[in-house]
């Protein structure tokens, strides 16, 4: 049975570079743009429906280094919007993976659902890459620490060139959608939470591929204005992809460790 990672060697040998540069031209430009932005309302790094400027880097059990920021902007309407650059790279130090998103929300005369955000995301990796458009509500529950959050969304985009050859299709094509539901409580005053959250996707094509991705976080402040955060995500992905004829399971766990920087 073939292992996830050997659906096929990168041919993206200077995109790394490009996304790298373009992660730190964002948190330079989020210093600038939005230096005393966060520090003017009040900081809730568990509510995923707000938008805020950010960079943060982590480390997996695996040896993966994940970079990201985010530029955020408040309108005077109550809207927000963000966008965001991410980059993985690998143990041995290749390009394992991107992300852009463009993130916006919309606030809502609700005291159950507050805010609704969508966002239009493109994603890369060794396997695909796709655009989603993808919307997310929060809703408040009788129980004031506790939140829960719903996402869905569609997406379109290609195979890789190497899944296309491992899998013995010659149309690359993509369409497909994704759902899931967010439980986030805060254990404390400090702002420390917890957040269980499935994301079940499905892709269609000559390719087919269904995945269950399980994250159980925990994130608490290291700092007395909240701005400094620690993560810890444990994360399970499960699932099977498979052509008319080839299949192989996906069952992988890793664990990171984060530290976010509210700017």
């Amino acid at each position: 049975m073939a292992s996830f990672k050997q659906l096929g060697e990168l041919t993206m040998n200077n995109f790394n570079k490009m996304v790298l540069t373009a992660l730190i031209s964002s948190t330079l430009i989020s210093n600038v743009y939005a230096a005393d932005d966060t520090q003017s309302k009040d900081l809730d790094a568990s509510d995923m429906t707000r938008a805020y400027s950010n960079f943060y880097v982590g480390a997996s059990n695996k040896g993966d280094v994940k970079a990201s920021g985010s530029v955020s902007y408040q309108y005077e309407n109550g809207m927000e919007s963000m966008v965001s650059l991410e980059a993985t790279l690998n143990k041995d130090g290749e390009y394992s993976d991107s992300r852009m998103q463009y993130f916006h929300v919309f606030n809502i005369d609700s005291a159950v659902t507050p805010r609704i955000a969508v966002s239009l995301d493109i994603i890369d990796n060794e396997t695909a890459t796709t655009a989603a458009l993808g919307a997310i509500a929060i809703f408040r529950t009788p129980i004031e620490s506790l939140s829960i959050f719903a996402r869905v969304g569609v997406l379109t985009g290609e195979y890789s060139d190497t899944a296309t050859n491992n899998f013995n299709v010659t149309d690359n094509s993509i369409v497909g959608g994704m759902g899931a539901a967010y439980a986030v409580w805060k254990t404390g005053d400090d702002g420390t939470f917890l957040a269980l959250y499935p994301e079940f996707t499905y892709l269609s094509g000559d390719i087919e591929t269904s995945t269950v991705k399980t994250t159980l976080m925990a994130a608490t402040p290291l700092s007395a204005d909240k701005t400094r955060w620690g993560q810890i995500k444990i994360e399970n992905t499960y699932g099977n992809m498979e052509s008319a004829s080839t299949s192989f399971d996906i069952d992988e766990t890793r664990v990171w460790f984060n530290y976010k920087v509210y700017l």
